[in-house]
């Protein structure tokens, strides 16, 4: 009996060796993952719609070495203080606080939110002096039917360079309800750029490949429209509360010349690149609206 006592004790113990030392490779695994994202996360914010990691109903996004650039949870939006994206470009307060504001943008976006529904600000300057200047840019940004609660205060900032650090609280829009972008071409008839249900489905309207600041066609060839369609459709898609194109799950697209169908789908490829590709149906139309060549329509999972 002794010796079956102590056999049970020595598989034990070897099997809790074998656990620490697991968890040790997955601690050290995710320790080098949050130093590679962390290298560049600073240029990719504007990006950081790039697919959240989630623990249960917590999304974060954009990770790096110390913190997340924003986290949701209970469908209020919490960024982390924001910076200018480039400093040595930037070297005013006005332009440093209009390249934050559009950083806050960009992810707050992400999230299924944006500017009218932020919660609370708090603006951190290098010299509290240069509050007007900020206040100029801050005003002609704010929603003004939706000013947020705010605090301003002069503190030393995490580099020398940098004059002012953003940092706000916002809230989700309820799902269910159209998405409108001006990063995506509007739409030329009546109907919604996309509609999100209230259980979380995106459904794209057919993007063709209008330009969103100008309202004409990207360019003549199939390329350029084919290009400027997913551009629509990525907008359309990210505004409406999806990470990107993983989350899509069904395309249609309407060509007027089948000949199109290798351009198309190479660049269609390079959209997914290495994600899952989606269900997808592929049809020639006699005549496409404005004339296009080429036309895409999406259903997608928010995530």
């Amino acid at each position: 009996m002794l010796a079956f006592a102590q056999l049970r004790c020595s598989l034990r113990f070897q099997r809790g060796a074998a656990l620490q030392r697991s968890r040790c490779g997955q601690n050290s695994c995710r320790a080098n993952r949050s130093r590679a994202c962390g290298e560049h996360v600073g240029a990719r914010v504007a990006m950081a719609a790039a697919a959240p990691s989630s623990h249960g109903d917590i999304k974060r996004y954009a990770e790096g070495p110390l913190f997340n650039q924003m986290v949701v949870h209970g469908g209020i939006v919490y960024l982390s203080g924001q910076v200018t994206a480039d400093a040595s470009q930037q070297v005013t307060v006005a332009n440093q606080t209009k390249s934050t504001l559009d950083k806050i943008d960009a992810l707050l976006s992400s999230a299924r939110s944006d500017k009218s529904r932020i919660l609370t600000a708090a603006i951190w300057l290098k010299d509290i002096s240069t509050t007007k200047e900020m206040n100029e840019v801050w005003d002609a940004w704010l929603d003004k039917s939706n000013k947020p609660a705010r605090a301003t205060v002069e503190a030393k900032l995490v580099r020398p360079e940098l004059l002012v650090e953003i940092q706000v609280t916002a809230a989700q829009a309820p799902l269910g309800g159209p998405v409108i972008t001006s990063e995506a071409a509007a739409a030329v008839g009546p109907y919604n750029q996309g509609i999100v249900t209230q259980n979380g489905m995106l459904f794209i309207s057919g993007c063709i490949g209008l330009d969103a600041a100008t309202g004409e066609f990207a360019g003549p060839t199939i390329e350029a429209q084919t290009k400027q369609v997913l551009r629509n459709l990525d907008a359309i898609l990210r505004a409406g509360g999806a990470s990107g194109p993983e989350r899509i799950i069904k395309t249609t697209i309407l060509l007027a010349d089948m000949a199109d169908f290798g351009t198309v789908n190479e660049i269609y490829k390079s959209y997914f690149g290495d994600l899952r590709v989606p269900a997808r149906a592929c049809f020639a139309a006699k005549t496409l609206p404005k004339g296009a060549l080429v036309e895409i329509e999406a259903i997608a999972e928010l995530d």
